[in-house]
């Protein structure tokens, strides 16, 4: 009987061993949790440039936890990784560095970039070009647009809206940090509103502001006069302010304008002078032969597009 048992024991046991023994793990899943990924090239690129001197990490890696489960999505070409992040630091790291120093950029910086190859669509038909997370990281999409030798009109657009969203979220940390004078706030305090995506371009000027999402709050205002004119430059610029004179200007437009736009949009302008300079010592304009920001960014974003950037 004590044999009888011992040989079902052991058959028992067999059967179990067998069983778990055919239950091998794909070892080839990444991205699923304790992994090892060794370091490429690019990453150790990332870590020179970026990581080591300012603290700030890039992640291209495919990882969904960093992204909106709800949206179909693709990686950014990892040789695209580089050229991007070349980019963004010419265009937007190094200005603030000559200006302001490293360690400003070390404290303020947003801590992670996460890049994706593709856009991020939305219901209504439009795609997010780029968000961000409290100013602690910065996702940026549609990057396997990155195209440094196809048509510049629109590698131009692409560099800009990139360099825009970065600048954009940059000057939010900026504010979080050291509020603006709270006067900006009463400038035009009736033309925010919810609803602003439902307004237009020639509504947003006309009432003095230099873009629809400048109307959805006075933050976002005043962080799109920050980056729309260092990304767009100077002219650009003056030609918003020309078209809000004209509107005021034309009897068949001003009907019902209690103000002057373009004086609205100078006043605004003068805030982002005097706050940059008064608080953290950055000339927005040139100023005695010194270049500001608007002009360094405008010349890094010439070089980028024109193929003269620095490796």
């Amino acid at each position: 009987m004590k044999s009888l048992k011992y040989i079902i024991g052991i058959l028992m046991f067999a059967f179990v061993s067998c069983s778990e023994e055919e239950f091998v793990p794909n070892e080839t899943l990444l991205g699923l949790g304790g992994d090892v990924q060794t370091s490429s090239e690019v990453d150790q690129w990332i870590y020179e440039n970026l990581t080591k001197p300012y603290n700030i990490d890039v992640k291209y890696k495919w990882d969904q936890a960093e992204l909106d489960k709800n949206k179909t999505l693709v990686p950014i070409k990892e040789e695209l990784v580089v050229p991007v992040m070349k980019m963004i630091k010419k265009i937007w790291i190094e200005p603030y560095v000559k200006l302001a120093g490293t360690s400003f950029i070390c404290q303020l910086a947003p801590k992670r970039y996460v890049l994706v190859g593709s856009p991020s669509y939305n219901a209504s038909g439009t795609y997010t070009a780029g968000e961000a997370e409290g100013g602690r990281k910065i996702t940026i999409y549609r990057l396997n647009w990155y195209d440094e030798s196809g048509d510049k009109a629109e590698f131009l657009d692409l560099v800009q809206s990139i360099v825009k969203t970065v600048h954009h979220e940059f000057a939010h940390i900026m504010h979080q940090t050291i509020m603006y004078p709270i006067e900006y706030k009463s400038i035009t305090p009736e033309g925010y509103l919810s609803a602003w995506n439902n307004t237009t371009d020639a509504e947003a000027i006309k009432l003095g502001f230099i873009s629809t999402y400048a109307r959805s709050t006075p933050n976002e205002d005043f962080v799109e006069m920050i980056a729309r004119i260092a990304v767009y430059g100077p002219e650009w610029w003056e030609a918003r302010v020309a078209q809000a004179a004209a509107m005021y200007a034309d009897p068949a437009q001003n009907v019902g304008m209690t103000y002057n736009p373009a004086e609205v949009l100078r006043l605004k302008e003068s805030y982002v002078i005097n706050y940059l300079k008064d608080v953290w010592g950055i000339n927005f304009y040139d100023q005695e032969g010194e270049k500001g920001l608007v002009s360094m960014v405008q010349d890094a974003i010439n070089e980028i597009v024109n193929g003269n950037a620095d490796n």
